[in-house]
């Protein structure tokens, strides 16, 4: 299943081709870190996107409750050239509440931070590469709004990802990042969650336990690409995507992470936005293929989210 997600993942994400370039600004730090006596020096860029909905019913005959929609999302980058060296990051979250009546709904939540450190490897399109990655979310989760046991909280899990790899942004629009060897660790910081074996088998090997939970550490090849655009000042384009095999357990099941942002602005201010996130994870147990209520197989996560609202965009840079 993996496999499948994967190639066709990589097949999308390298045929966009548009006109005007907002990686142009990334790729000056590249320019600036390849001469030894560049002066030191940030540049950043961003989207944010808040929506909000609203729905009050009086007197009305079909039914139905009033609720309230908050969504945020946010992607900021932030790049520095010093001395020969290039230093990128990037800080993803995305949360949302539905609020109805007593009932409080979590709709989106994500939080994700990369850095990379970049060395210019003489004339040659490619850099050596420090790379490191932490995946989790904001607040507790739960399966279905009435319950009360949690599926998930902070650090419950936490996916960190770390290794050296090869990175080349010479392509216009994308960075590609290639590790042979990657490490990718699985954090449960939570007892309760722990126990319950939704993240990975306690039994299963390289699984190693906390006073408060534990940890599942993998070893691997990992591809990262990400694709960044502005279309004629009104569109804008974010998208990545994650693959990681491991070495040490059933390497033909890739693990794949792909999420997609395209922005639309009406007005300055006022856009459409459209989320789309992908994740198939040999690890996570979500499906019930037995019908006894407990997942006991992996599947294809995806997660949709469309809103209009409030968004900002900017590219800008710091000497």
């Amino acid at each position: 299943m993996g496999r499948f997600i994967a190639v066709g993942a990589l097949l999308l994400l390298v045929s966009f081709c548009f006109s005007q370039n907002v990686e142009d600004v990334f790729k000056n730090i590249e320019k600036k870190g390849k001469a030894e006596n560049a002066s030191d020096q940030w540049m950043f860029d961003g989207i944010y996107n808040l929506a909000v909905a609203q729905t009050t019913l009086t007197n009305w005959a079909a039914g139905g409750n009033n609720n309230f929609n908050i969504s945020g999302v946010l992607r900021q980058r932030a790049g520095k050239a010093f001395n020969g060296w290039n230093w990128f990051n990037l800080l993803e979250a995305n949360l949302g509440y539905n609020f109805q009546q007593d009932v409080t709904v979590k709709t989106d939540d994500r939080l994700e931070f990369t850095t990379r450190l970049d060395r210019a490897l003489g004339e040659s399109k490619w850099n050596a590469s420090l790379f490191g990655n932490i995946r989790t979310q904001f607040a507790d989760g739960f399966r279905n709004p009435a319950d009360t046991v949690r599926i998930s909280t902070f650090m419950a899990p936490a996916y960190v990802s770390y290794g050296l790899g090869l990175t080349n942004t010479s392509i216009k629009d994308l960075a590609i990042y290639i590790s042979p060897i990657q490490v990718k660790q699985t954090f449960v910081l939570d007892d309760s969650l722990f126990e319950k074996d939704q993240f990975f088998k306690k039994e299963i090997p390289n699984v190693s336990r906390f006073s408060k939970g534990g940890v599942r550490t993998e070893m691997g090849a990992f591809v990262e690409l990400i694709y960044k655009k502005k279309l004629q000042n009104n569109v804008d384009i974010f998208s990545k995507l994650n693959l990681f095999s491991n070495y040490l357990d059933r390497p033909q099941n890739i693990d794949v992470n792909w999420d997609n942002i395209i922005v639309f602005k009406l007005y300055k201010y006022l856009s459409v936005s459209f989320q789309l996130q992908m994740i198939y994870d040999d690890d996570v147990l979500v499906k019930d293929t037995n019908g006894d209520g407990k997942a006991n197989a992996p599947a294809l996560q995806i997660r949709q989210i469309l809103g209009v609202g409030f968004s900002y965009s900017f590219t800008n840079k710091k000497s």
